[in-house]
């Protein structure tokens, strides 16, 4: 799968265009490396047993990817952080299940699928398209459920039961028996591999390089209202080894093109300022040359994207945009 199965399934890799045959499907379930949580679950699933080697496959296709992901968002909110940092992170995690609550919702009505085939004893194509749907739907109910009961407590979003993500998001009634139910298992004891502390990046509202006149100051670019949000994703660079702890520009392969693109988003979000105001002249207009000029001095040697910058802005949006796609944190900038 390409970028994210949850929503590969539905759009890019879809169940409806899978003609596999089931002999296939066997010989792709001897290949799985089983994924095991690293904590006990809050929550299970109670699914009807899959038969065939095809829905036998795309459960536990789903299931290992669901168990990464629950992974992931435990690492991630456990870590050792500022409480501004770790609330951007649970607000991403956020956005990020409820947009495959959403999208798989306009899966199911966009093509008038009828869940109910999934407790059918028939195998066909529609079936078996309602099967794993729905065991989708449920993972990614339970993902959302996981997130929220362990970590709400980080961020003021809404806050929902699992009755009342069948209404919000399906606009469906709850079933009579839930199928995304209390853990019921053992208590997992799992170790963690012991993560190597390192500094933790303090993000810096105002400017702390040398004073440039060539270069705009922080409160000459960055909108008021939009500071505090800024600080937050300057974190977020610091995470995806954009800039290191000390805000120097790491230099690592395909960096520049991702802070080329932080930096268009910045633009199309009016994180910056259209003018800056003097006393005693006119004001000024804040023009492309003065944005990338600020994020070359402040991320230091080797972080100046004028050139990618201008690109995306222009000739090569289409790859701008592709590049936003493949890169959930940055879509996520508002």
């Amino acid at each position: 799968m390409a970028k994210d199965l949850f929503i590969d399934l539905l759009y890019v890799e879809k169940v409806t265009d899978d003609k596999r045959t089931e002999n296939q499907f066997k010989e792709l379930l001897n290949g799985f490396k089983k994924e095991y949580p690293i904590t006990t679950p809050n929550y299970e699933i109670d699914f009807k047993k899959a038969y065939s080697n095809k829905r036998k496959y795309y459960i536990k296709l789903i299931e290992n990817d669901y168990i990464k992901k629950f992974n992931a968002i435990n690492d991630t909110l456990e870590a050792n952080s500022t409480p501004g940092h770790l609330s951007f992170l649970y607000d991403k995690e956020f956005n990020r299940i409820t947009n495959y609550l959403t999208q798989i919702s306009n899966y199911i009505s966009e093509n008038d699928l009828d869940e109910s085939l999934y407790l059918k004893p028939t195998n066909n194509y529609k079936s078996d398209e309602a099967y794993i749907i729905s065991f989708l739907k449920a993972n990614a109910m339970m993902l959302f459920m996981e997130l929220q009961e362990r970590f709400s407590e980080l961020s003021d979003t809404e806050i929902y039961t699992i009755e009342e993500l069948h209404e919000v998001f399906f606009n469906e009634e709850p079933p009579e028996e839930l199928i995304v139910k209390s853990y019921s298992g053992a208590e997992i004891k799992t170790v963690r591999k012991q993560v190597k502390q390192s500094s933790i990046f303090n993000a810096i509202q105002g400017d702390f390089r040398e004073e440039n006149n060539d270069v705009l100051s922080y409160n000459e670019l960055i909108n008021k209202t939009k500071q505090r949000e800024f600080a937050k994703l300057e974190e977020l660079l610091n995470e995806k080894g954009i800039i290191d702890d000390k805000y120097n520009y790491t230099k690592k392969r395909g960096k520049k093109i991702l802070l080329a693109a932080f930096m268009v988003k910045l633009t199309e979000a009016k994180y910056f300022n259209e003018r800056i105001f003097f006393e005693d002249k006119p004001s000024k207009k804040i023009e492309r040359k003065h944005i990338h000029k600020f994020f070359a001095h402040r991320y230091g040697p080797g972080s100046n994207a004028d050139k990618e910058y201008r690109n995306f802005l222009g000739a090569k949006k289409r790859a701008y945009q592709k590049l936003v796609d493949a890169n959930f944190w940055l879509d996520q900038i508002k």
